[in-house]
């Protein structure tokens, strides 16, 4: 059978959009030689808000002159690549031509509402946390709310009164569901709501390929199990996805045998760096088992 080389063409595009309304694009040709492009990512368990920095070799924009509010990329293999959408918080050179690398730094969504969008909630006890959360989603410039099987039958166990930031309305409701280990977070524009100990889960992803066997850890106090997997950027993987790892990944790459068929984690923090030359493409999952 034919090895289909198509599936592991890495490819970012980037559009950028200036102050004054106009567009910018850099296109990463299908085949032929690409422009040296990377990102890397991280999708942190405590954050609403994924971070992300683009490196570009020999970008000759006009930095003095032109602003640059927000970028959209689309990254990952032909066939399979994923869209994050951001506002850019710094652009600059890091080092001069030729040869020059420009580094942006960028925060999904839109940063101006995070900072700005303030919520008034007022709310009796009994009122379902969907409802309260297409309030703050509103505010937020968000076009949809998802909760988890769990998340969407909690309800308010007291009334809500609250006047100030958005942010701060999303951790008021994590705080007053410790126990449901309730996380709130966005992907691109949609805010979700998931409980942990429910196991509540976004999507189902299956892991082929590994740069080491999965490790298994302890963590913090309350003696979690953890376990960390390093591997090939999964571009549709993302926080609170469930990752299965086949046995045969591991025994076909290592020689080890695991004692079930598969091993399965959700994934509560996921960093990664890829890029479209050289050996740029690695990825780190982290998750209790599920």
């Amino acid at each position: 059978m034919a090895l289909n080389l198509n599936k592991f063409n890495r490819i970012i595009d980037l559009t950028f959009y200036t102050s004054a309304g106009g567009k910018k694009f850099i296109r990463c040709p299908r085949r032929g030689r690409k422009p040296d492009i990377e990102i890397q990512g991280t999708y942190g368990s405590k954050s609403f808000l994924t971070t992300f920095n683009i490196t570009v070799k020999n970008l000759y924009f006009d930095l003095q002159t032109e602003q640059y509010a927000r970028v959209e990329v689309e990254a990952g293999y032909e066939g399979n690549t994923v869209t994050i959408s951001g506002t850019i918080l710094t652009m600059y050179q890091e080092a001069p031509g030729p040869d020059g690398r420009t580094v942006i730094q960028c925060q999904q969504g839109t940063m101006q509402n995070w900072l700005d969008a303030n919520v008034q909630l007022s709310y009796d006890a009994g009122t379902s946390l969907t409802e309260v959360l297409k309030a703050i989603q509103g505010k937020l410039g968000l076009t949809q709310t998802k909760p988890g099987t769990k998340a969407g039958t909690l309800i308010l166990k007291t009334p809500l009164q609250y006047d100030g930031s958005a942010r701060g309305a999303l951790q008021e409701l994590e705080g007053r569901y410790g126990e449901e280990h309730l996380v709130l977070f966005v992907r691109n524009t949609t805010l979700y709501a998931e409980c942990l100990a429910s196991g509540d889960f976004v999507g189902i992803k299956i892991m082929e390929y590994l740069s080491a066997p999965p490790q298994p850890n302890t963590g913090g106090k309350d003696g979690v199990y953890y376990t960390t997997v390093t591997g090939p950027w999964m571009p549709d993987l993302n926080k609170f996805d469930r990752l299965i790892i086949p046995a045969r990944v591991y025994m076909k790459n290592y020689g080890l045998v695991g004692s079930g068929k598969t091993q399965t984690i959700q994934v509560t923090s996921l960093s990664f760096h890829f890029g479209t030359c050289g050996s740029v493409n690695s990825m780190t999952v982290q998750g209790p088992k599920s």
